[in-house]
Formats: structure tokens, sequence, C-alpha cells
């Protein structure tokens, strides 16, 4: 629910509503509570409030650089490693990420595209790689959403999907490394603007609000 967007940065998380949404007992929220907290995605206050964190977004492109560079190595070793049925496994996820796009489908089409960089990072059969790539992916995956807000970056991301899956199509190992790094590098670049902004607009209201004339 974080991760999506449904609970927003700043909400407050309670046991007992969450226990009974869920369907299950305070204490695996209460362990859940820590493991997010661990994560990165809530905040555990000293009054015991848990609340959802906000987004840090040069920290998130601080992530998608090493996160980026995980992902180049494990498409390149998954060219080398992958077998036919993860290959076709893969194509059929590329072909569910087209038509989410196409139907602009956004929630649809980030759960495709997280599916699909899993199974590209598995493909890679290097379970340390495996492992630092699950430890990174939590702070990554709401950095995600940003993207897609914006279109014409959402365009841009989809193309380079296409790209990335024909090198894996065809297993060249050397070239879907280097799309894979571009494609975390232009990520890192639309996380950046995307900070920029919320400084500009931080600006254009702080300059608005009333204050006393000098003279």
């Amino acid at each position: 629910m974080i991760l999506s967007g449904e609970l927003a940065p700043g909400a407050r998380l309670r046991e007992v509503s969450l226990s009974e949404q869920l369907g299950m007992s305070r204490t695996p929220i209460r362990e859940a509570f820590r493991t997010l907290a661990a994560e990165g995605l809530v905040d555990l206050l000293p009054n015991r409030s848990v609340l959802v964190s906000e987004l840090d977004k040069g920290a998130a492109a601080d992530v998608f650089v090493v996160l980026g560079t995980l992902e180049a190595l494990a498409a390149e070793l998954a060219c080398q490693n992958m077998t036919a049925d993860q290959l076709e496994h893969i194509g059929e996820l590329q072909d569910d990420l087209e038509k989410h796009f196409l139907s602009s489908n956004r929630q649809s089409y980030l759960q495709a595209n997280r599916l699909i960089h899993s199974a590209i990072v598995e493909a890679s059969n290097n379970q340390s790689l495996i492992m630092a790539w699950r430890l990174l992916l939590p702070r990554a995956e709401r950095a995600r959403q940003i993207s897609t807000r914006d279109h014409a970056r959402w365009a841009e991301a989809y193309k380079e999907h296409g790209r990335i899956f024909n090198a894996i199509a065809t297993r060249d190992a050397e070239l879907v490394k280097k799309l894979m790094a571009e494609h975390f590098a232009n990520g890192v670049r639309a996380l950046k603007q995307s900070e920029r902004e919320d400084r500009a607009q931080q600006r254009s209201k702080a300059y608005a609000s009333p204050g006393k004339a000098r003279s």
C-alpha cells in the first residue's frame, strides 16, 4: 500500500485498524513496522507513532545509481544463464507492459515493470547479487511512481524496456548491460529534475508568503 501510494507520505499507521483491515493479529503488524523502518519506508517515532516516511528524492536517486549498477550486471548475466522458459516468461511480461502502457493503466504498468526487473535479476542466477538487489529494492519502488507521473518520461522508459527485451531475446550481453545502465541513468535524471521542481515550488511559496516590507 505504501509502494502503490495508497498510503501517502506522512500518513499515520495504526496497529488496530491495519490488523482488522488485513485480517491478522497485531504481532505481525508490529514486526512489519520494524521491517519497513529498516527499509526506510516508515518512521518509528518516540511516542510509538508510526508514519509513512517522506520520499527523499535525492536519496532515491542515490539508490537508483547503485541499483542500476546491480541490474546492469544482472541483465548481462541473465543473457548468459537464463533458460528458455525464463526468456519466454520475460517476453510475456513485456507483452503485459505494452498492454498497460497503451491503456494508460499506470498501476498495472508499474506491477508489470516490477515483475520484469525481478525476472531479469532472478535469471542472473547469482545469489549474492540477488540478495544485494533485494535489500535495496524497497527504497527504489516508491521512486518509480514518480517517473510515470511525467508522461514523457513514462513513454521514454517504455521504449527503453522494449530495447532491453530485444537485447535479452538475442542474448546480447554487452548491449543489454549498456541499455540497462542507461535506463537507470535516465531514471536518476528524472528524479533529480523532480527534486529541482519541488524546490522551485517551495521557493515560489516562500516568495508569495506575506511578510514585513523592508525599508
